[in-house]
């Protein structure tokens, strides 16, 4: 078990289970982030569409309330993967030449 998935100051001797009510959670982004008495909430957000697909909005689907320590742990463990992701191998292969890029449309 990697030391992001074990609780931080915690020991090896401590056992994590999935809850089998667990979701995936994707989120484009946090708004409104406060602290009050060293607890941090965030509201989490995607980006919708409206409708008619005008216009897009910011839908809070859920809200991260951490304590200071979880707050170290989460800020740990994110520059963890950010470092895991400016490594050359987790990059992917290079694309080929004349390739459209992935994230263009016709």
């Amino acid at each position: 078990m990697s030391d992001q998935e074990r609780p931080a100051g915690q020991g090896s001797d401590i056992e994590v289970v999935v809850d089998p009510r667990c979701t995936d959670i994707f989120v484009d982004g946090v708004i409104g982030a406060t602290v009050r008495d060293g607890i941090v909430r965030m509201n989490l957000v995607n980006i919708r569409s409206t409708p008619d697909g005008r216009q897009q909005q910011h839908a809070v689907i859920g809200r991260l309330i951490l304590s200071r320590s979880a707050v170290r742990n989460l800020h740990k463990a994110l520059g963890q993967v950010i470092n895991g992701l400016s490594r050359r191998e987790d990059r992917g292969p290079p694309p080929q030449a004349g390739a459209a890029d992935p994230g263009e449309t016709a």
